[in-house]
């Protein structure tokens, strides 16, 4: 059967490289007229990508039956079941398949930011990072919210963003009817299903699913009030509250 072929421009192949495609080839085209027409924005051009599906492998791992696109593949994600990990990072003991991967992530330990941004002096660990960063100067790239008009380096952080802006809560709880926006959410709430759960109140008992809640409760035991109200002094345990008295004086007329 005849492989399926397509043309990609320079700036759709640039955003199609932040999704994983491993099922396609690229291959760089030119031509001295805008003769190839990008099968993602429809725009003709001269210089850009030729696209071809990659044939179906049988790469399956027999742990999990997920299936890859070569051997290599297959053997890296062997890794996760095993742990054997050629290359292991001394800090954290993550594991990678290759030392180029392991020198990519060293960076996340360290406070050294090389990539500096030529136009607001932002700095960045990766260069992935900086090139994200830089859709924000760019007016014709920009991904900006249409309700709150924040700008954003990529698609897909404006897509989450926007789940702020909706009462949608899809991340969903297996054990409980516990439902939230985000997944960090989820997984912080799984903390409370844990029988090994570190966030225990050692004066109630109570479980809390994360290290800020449980600090937050422990006000409960304690005598302080450390927030006060500056029109008449009253104190309070909690900042939530001393923001919910403040708008009763603003209701009274104060």
């Amino acid at each position: 059967m005849d492989k399926v072929v397509s043309y990609v421009c320079d700036i759709c192949k640039e955003n199609l490289s932040s999704r994983q495609t491993p099922q396609n080839i690229y291959c760089r085209v030119s031509s001295l007229e805008s003769s190839f027409l990008c099968a993602e924005c429809s725009t003709p051009f001269s210089m850009g990508y030729e696209v071809t599906e990659r044939e179906q492998s049988s790469y399956a791992c027999e742990e999990c039956d997920k299936v890859f696109y070569s051997k290599k593949r297959l053997r890296y994600h062997s890794y996760e079941h095993s742990n054997a990990w050629p290359y292991q990072c001394k800090q954290c003991g993550k594991g990678f398949g290759t030392k180029s991967l392991l020198n990519c992530h060293m960076p996340k330990h360290s406070d050294e930011r090389h990539y500096k941004c030529d136009i607001c002096h932002s700095n960045f660990k990766f260069k992935r990072g900086l090139a994200f960063h830089m859709n924000i100067h760019d007016d014709q790239k920009s991904f900006r919210c249409q309700q709150c008009d924040k700008i954003f380096p990529s698609e897909s952080r404006l897509e989450q963003h926007m789940i702020k802006h909706s009462d949608k809560k899809p991340q969903k709880c297996d054990i409980c009817p516990s439902t939230f926006k985000y997944k960090k959410g989820l997984i912080a709430h799984m903390n409370i299903h844990d029988e090994q759960n570190p966030f225990i109140c050692e004066q109630c008992n109570k479980i809390f699913y994360s290290k800020s809640n449980l600090k937050l409760h422990m006000n409960v035991h304690s005598e302080e009030r450390p927030f006060e109200c500056n029109i008449c002094n009253a104190t309070f345990k909690r900042k939530f509250h001393l923001k919910c008295h403040k708008k009763q004086h603003v209701e009274d007329g104060d």
